[in-house]
């Protein structure tokens, strides 16, 4: 009876160390940013902009990638996600975008003592892979409003829907980089014709 209670800890003790050994199977999760560049240059205004945190829809405003393969139904990727949430990531790339354009004295990305004579305000309603008939598009739905005095001067809408060069995550992240640049290049310009 001994020998039996000394041979059953031995196995218990044997299987637990091996069930300590096993190790879980681990993925890497791929990380993409929303990164755009506007190469345009205007003549400089001697007027300052706030670019106001930009309002995401919250079903977008997070890490995941969202995509979809059938009307009404969205998904997450499960291993690639993106490396900040989407209102953070097109806060800096705005503001910069306009930066680099010289259309305004000064850019402000946060509120301060310094007076502003225009906020561009930010609503992202749309922004995901749509995978049709085996290609692969960004989707993009977004909205500014340039404000001066507390009204509204002039709405800017845009819809795109870019073609990705296959159907993998990173080229959905270019198309949308892509869409992305197109809008801040238009709305560069049509900011720079309206206030010149």
């Amino acid at each position: 009876m001994r020998n039996s209670i000394k041979i059953f800890i031995y196995i218990c003790v044997i299987g637990l160390l091996s069930a300590c050994s096993l190790k879980q199977e681990t993925y890497d999760t791929n990380t993409y940013a929303i990164d755009f560049k506007v190469i345009q240059s205007f003549k400089n205004s001697a007027k300052t902009i706030y670019v106001e945190n930009p309002n995401v829809n919250k079903s977008f405003n997070s890490n995941s990638i969202f995509y979809t393969t059938k009307a009404y139904s969205f998904e997450e990727y499960a291993l690639n996600r993106w490396i900040d949430k989407p209102s953070s990531m097109l806060h800096n790339n705005i503001a910069q975008t306009l930066e680099t354009s010289n259309i305004f004295k000064n850019v402000l990305k946060e509120k301060s003592e310094i007076k502003f004579d225009y906020m561009l305000k930010t609503n992202v309603v749309s922004l995901y892979n749509s995978i049709e008939s085996n290609n692969s598009f960004a989707v993009l739905s977004i909205k500014f409003d340039l404000v001066s005095n507390g009204e509204v001067l002039k709405t800017y809408t845009y819809n795109k829907k870019v073609l990705s060069q296959g159907n993998k995550p990173y080229d959905f992240v270019v198309a949308m980089n892509k869409a992305f640049e197109e809008v801040a290049s238009d709305l560069n310009f049509q900011i720079y014709n309206l206030i010149k």
